[in-house]
């Protein structure tokens, strides 16, 4: 298989579930609690099923995806969230996403971020950011947090750095210009490599939620810093800001 049919596989998947969540987005959905503070609809789990069985037909690559987990190994792995932003999602509230990365170790190589609504596919094949077909180009400068539009996510009840996020959160909004809270991981750092956001902090995260996320980032020319593999994550348009937001964060939980 080429590179180019691998790319045409991924976004072939991401419109699948972008039309599954298409066909129920007025439908009421009903929801299972799941851990703390989350839901999960049998939406979730249905499009999970169907892209896995997708990539596993034309691809001959492992597959991993939130609701299931590891369902087959190999050099090169399948990541999936099915819908990033359930919550958001059972309320109708459109910030929801499909997150589909192309993991080569603990890299990944390509990566497609679908807006639910809209059906927006940001994508990278390792080397440009693209919106649908079209090549990216930001040309927004922001060298300051004073100018920057923030994203973030919040913690959930059960999370050890809830504290720590939270004095971190008031320290950054009284410098930033903007905060905008989102509930969707994958948007919040597809905005950052588009330029809708400058920065993006993450409290808690999966592999799901942000492999295809940070790929965008990087090849739009931003950055990110991660606490640790699951913790806190912060993605910036540029190093300047990065700088400024993990001084903010050493600063509150030294």
């Amino acid at each position: 298989m080429t590179e180019q049919s691998v790319e045409t596989v991924m976004l072939r998947a991401v419109n699948l579930a972008l039309d599954e969540i298409g066909e129920y987005w007025c439908s009421a959905v009903s929801w299972e609690p799941k851990g703390v503070d989350d839901r999960v609809t049998f939406l979730d789990k249905q499009i999970e099923k169907k892209l896995q069985s997708f990539l596993q037909e034309y691809s001959n690559y492992g597959f991993m995806g939130e609701e299931y987990g590891v369902k087959s190994r190999g050099e090169r792995l399948w990541v999936l969230d099915p819908i990033d932003g359930t919550v958001n999602f059972t309320v109708r509230l459109p910030m929801v996403a499909v997150s589909l990365a192309l993991m080569e170790g603990d890299k990944a190589v390509l990566g497609a971020v679908g807006e639910a609504v809209s059906k927006r596919i940001y994508w990278s094949d390792g080397k440009h950011l693209f919106l649908d077909n079209a090549v990216v180009s930001n040309s927004r400068k922001v060298s300051t947090l004073e100018e920057a539009f923030v994203g973030l996510g919040t913690p959930r009840k059960d999370d050890p750095f809830a504290a720590g996020y939270g004095k971190f959160l008031s320290a950054v909004q009284k410098k930033a210009m903007r905060l905008r809270m989102l509930g969707s991981a994958a948007l919040g750092l597809t905005y950052v490599a588009s330029g809708a956001l400058d920065a993006f902090l993450l409290p808690r995260f999966e592999l799901w939620d942000v492999a295809a996320g940070r790929l965008l980032v990087e090849v739009s020319g931003g950055s990110y810093w991660q606490e640790g593999p699951n913790s806190v994550l912060i993605a910036a348009r540029n190093e300047a800001l990065l700088e400024d937001l993990k001084q903010i964060w050493y600063g509150v939980n030294s």
